[in-house]
């Protein structure tokens, strides 16, 4: 397959579009608020924002109310717990609009960015448009507060993006920082600001390079068709959709501009302690890559270094667990191995791992409980 060719393209004039935004909620009474005005104060506003209460018991089912009743743009769906991947197709059931977006209840956009995603879309005649992101904590969640109060809500995108930037991302143990950097990178060196790719190259080299979340996204509505999140995943479950849509995708725009607002929170799947439910990342991968195999045959090699990551990284897990913790935890311990050795099979897959995978792979392919408690001394030590 040879190198794909990039437009780089300007600006653009208004169209006339309905964006339905989906939002899951579940027990998010402090993060919400602010959320949630974040999508008022869009310049964009021809919005249909659907509140999807996933059964909550604290007082988000009260503050969705209260938004409701101030702004008719907004409308609160209620359903019993189930999980984000049920309350997102509800949401996409409801749905009206020409476009949507999934934005999380902790997080936040700046108040051009849905604007910005329309007009890339219309511009380019992508199918779905995807903005830079910024990591954000509890300081800038203050200041978004303030500006707020003060109505400087429109000066948040230029404040808040040379902020963040400058500003050194938490030194946290989790399966999604790599990915982070690397396509911070990868958007904000390689390519000028707003850019259009065919959907081979946004699956070589953004899919299958770890950028696998839905949010900071705009979907065209068509595209979806029958598109649904898999039930009954805790993570992984936004790779699965992405990988679904490919057959429907024909190009794709990619916005350097971060203006979506990622809350880094301290008690997510990505920063917590090991659970069973964090063997979903391996799940989602050995599906993802008998999809890739169908669809992109020649992108399977890439696929297995993305499954071969996703079981060293669920193994690091592992190891912080106490030693009779982990013996106890022999079982996963062996399916991470399985899926590890499973993808290193192919010769191309063990030729483009990073240097540290590969001896940090060998280690633990060879000598699982060494390497397990070798991980966990290291890690004890800093």
């Amino acid at each position: 397959m040879g190198q794909p060719h990039y437009g780089i393209l300007g600006g653009v004039g208004q169209v006339s579009a309905k964006i339905s935004v989906i939002i899951p909620v579940y027990n998010a009474s402090g993060p919400l608020p602010d959320c949630l005005q974040s999508i008022a104060l869009q310049t964009w506003t021809d919005l249909e924002v659907l509140l999807v209460d996933d059964g909550s018991t604290d007082d988000s089912t009260g503050i969705c109310r209260s938004f409701c009743e101030k702004d008719s743009r907004f409308r609160l769906l209620q359903k019993e717990n189930g999980g984000v991947s049920s309350a997102r197709n509800l949401g996409l059931k409801e749905a009206s609009g020409d476009y949507i977006a999934f934005v999380d209840a902790d997080d936040w956009l700046c108040p051009e960015m849905l604007e910005h995603q329309v007009e890339c879309l219309e511009k380019d005649g992508s199918d779905m448009a995807m903005c830079g992101f910024q990591e954000a904590g509890e300081a800038e969640r203050r200041q978004f507060r303030r500006d707020c109060g003060t109505g400087e809500s429109t000066q948040l995108l230029k404040r808040q993006d040379k902020k963040l930037s400058d500003k050194k991302p938490p030194d946290k143990e989790n399966a999604d920082k790599e990915r982070r950097d690397g396509e911070a990178a990868g958007m904000e060196e390689t390519y000028p600001e707003h850019i259009s790719m065919p959907v081979e190259a946004y699956v070589a080299e953004y899919l299958l390079a770890g950028n696998t979340r839905c949010w900071s996204i705009l979907f065209r509505k068509e595209i979806l068709q029958e598109a649904r999140f898999q039930e009954g995943l805790t993570i992984g479950e936004d790779l699965l959709f992405l990988i679904d849509l490919l057959p429907a995708l024909k190009k794709v725009s990619l916005i350097k501009t971060r203006e979506y607002c990622y809350y880094i929170n301290d008690d997510g799947a990505m920063f917590s302690g090991f659970k069973p439910a964090y063997m979903d990342q391996i799940t989602c991968w050995q599906q993802a890559r008998e999809k890739i195999k169908l669809l992109y045959p020649d992108y399977t090699a890439k696929a297995d270094i993305s499954l071969f990551q996703a079981a060293l990284l669920t193994a690091g897990k592992l190891a912080l667990l106490p030693a009779e913790e982990r013996r106890a935890m022999a079982d996963y311990t062996e399916v991470c191995r399985k899926a590890a050795r499973e993808a290193a099979r192919d010769r191309m897959v063990r030729r483009g791992l990073p240097a540290g995978y590969k001896l940090k792979g060998l280690l633990f392919l060879l000598a699982p409980s060494l390497y397990l408690g070798l991980y966990h001394h290291w890690k004890g030590r800093r």
